[in-house]
């Protein structure tokens, strides 16, 4: 037998040799047709969540490019509660940057129905507790109202959140008055800052409110549920 042909028997038999290993040992017995591709979970396409992205995307794109102007008389007051005037429209930006829980209204009219949309879109709680302003020579505010304002204001389930009233300076003013008489501050440096916001429209009858209000209506409360001392983070 040639040489030649001898070789290829040879290697003939060496393939064989080799294909009954792998048959005995189960490698290669898999034909083309029966493989599939197990798609990873975190690989496959997720037409909502790539929704939810673009969204997210777009809203903060068109943040981005949008003026934050804050409401008339907007400051922190402390961690994360909020005072001001009452907001408008062109301030809608602006609000979004703080991630409000929650708004509370001090005035008694009905709220516009664009704010209300607003809130709902962004999740944002809304408590109307409308009062009446203090007008010489009477002290109106309600002291009932203020108390369930406070338990609204401190607690942490409803912040961020944002106080206001017509302009921002009295009930505001009256509310935060209390706020800080919690936090045991002098009622000089209270009546200064009420004077501040409320300026050029002080009215001695807010003072008046603010010192005469009996923080026991709201200690206990406070104290039982641990929402005090107030301090900032």
């Amino acid at each position: 037998m040639p040489a030649q042909s001898s070789q290829k028997i040879g290697t003939e038999a060496l393939r064989s040799r080799l294909q009954k290993i792998k048959l005995e040992e189960g490698v290669g017995t898999t034909t083309e047709e029966e493989w599939t591709y197990d798609e990873d979970a975190d690989d496959k396409f997720d037409k909502e969540a790539a929704e939810k992205t673009r969204s997210e995307y777009i809203k903060a794109a068109e943040l981005a490019t949008q003026p934050l102007t804050p409401p008339e008389n907007f400051a922190p007051v402390i961690n994360n509660i909020y005072r001001s005037s009452f907001p408008q429209q062109p301030n809608f930006s602006f609000l979004k940057t703080l991630k409000l829980k929650s708004v509370l209204c001090l005035i008694p009219e009905e709220y516009p129905k664009s704010h209300e949309d607003f809130f709902e879109e962004e999740g944002i709680q809304l408590f109307h507790l409308g009062m009446a302003g203090n007008k010489e020579p009477f002290v109106i505010i309600s002291s009932e109202l203020i108390t369930e304002a406070i338990k609204i204001v401190i607690n942490p389930a409803n912040q961020p959140i944002l106080i206001h009233c017509n302009r921002g300076k009295h009930r505001t003013g009256c509310l935060v008055g209390v706020l800080r008489r919690l936090q045991k501050w002098s009622l000089t440096i209270i009546f200064d800052e009420y004077r501040k916001f409320a300026a050029p429209k002080e009215r001695p009858m807010d003072q008046q409110f603010i010192e005469l209000y009996d923080e026991n209506r709201i200690l206990s409360y406070a104290q039982d549920n641990g929402l005090l001392p107030l301090k900032w983070d």
